[in-house]
């Protein structure tokens, strides 16, 4: 057993990064507790006096995971409500950015390799992470639907159109390990073409 900390007792973000970090380098079913409470600084005690079992501690970690990218605070700013284009600039930007870090696809690329032997595993990363994501921004398309801002006939296939124009360019040849780290000046391009698409499209 690992000895516990005797410093401080630390955070759950620690024992929560700690969890991403050996899911990532071991796989699911290979990932030792003993290992994410070391990488955490805590005892197995401690790890588990807050996280009941395996399955909580990964669905916890997943959630927290995709806390990273901020669409649900994004999309309520004074700014992005008064204007569709600086909100959608906001939003795509996160989108971009989120998925410009490493382990962003790390994950989802963990998230498919394990998903056919762990299907459960990929529902918690669709139900605690991209859906609530995606919702927020549904979510702000209506507002600025009933705002009179946009027009739009069903917001929720133009939220996928709007991600799938950031996505297509910048992620999933990453995810296939067929296309290089991207950078700013790549990302900011990209969503300023999906953000000019889009409105011309619905505006």
């Amino acid at each position: 057993m690992v000895k516990k900390n005797t410093m401080a007792t630390p955070s759950a973000e620690k024992i929560l990064d700690s969890a991403v970090n050996v899911l990532l380098t071991q796989g699911y079913d290979a990932a030792s507790m003993d290992d994410i409470a070391a990488g955490a600084g805590v005892s197995r005690r401690t790890l588990f006096n807050q996280f009941s079992t395996k399955e909580v501690l990964f669905e916890q970690a997943i959630e927290y995971f995709w806390s990273r990218l901020p669409v649900v605070q994004l999309s309520t700013t004074q700014e992005a409500m008064a204007d569709p284009q600086t909100g959608l600039m906001q939003i795509g930007l996160a989108i971009a950015d989120f998925w410009a870090a490493d382990t962003s696809i790390k994950l989802a690329r963990m998230i498919v390799r394990e998903s056919e032997r762990f299907p459960s595993l990929a529902k918690n990363y669709l139900e605690l992470g991209k859906v609530p994501a995606l919702g927020s921004l549904i979510r702000y398309l209506a507002q600025q639907n009933a705002a009179g801002h946009l027009k739009m006939e069903d917001t929720d296939l133009a939220a996928r159109q709007f991600v799938g124009m950031i996505n297509e360019p910048l992620v999933w040849f990453r995810v296939l390990g067929l296309k290089d780290e991207t950078n700013i000046t790549q990302r900011e391009r990209v969503v300023q073409e999906a953000v000019r698409t889009f409105l011309s499209r619905y505006a």
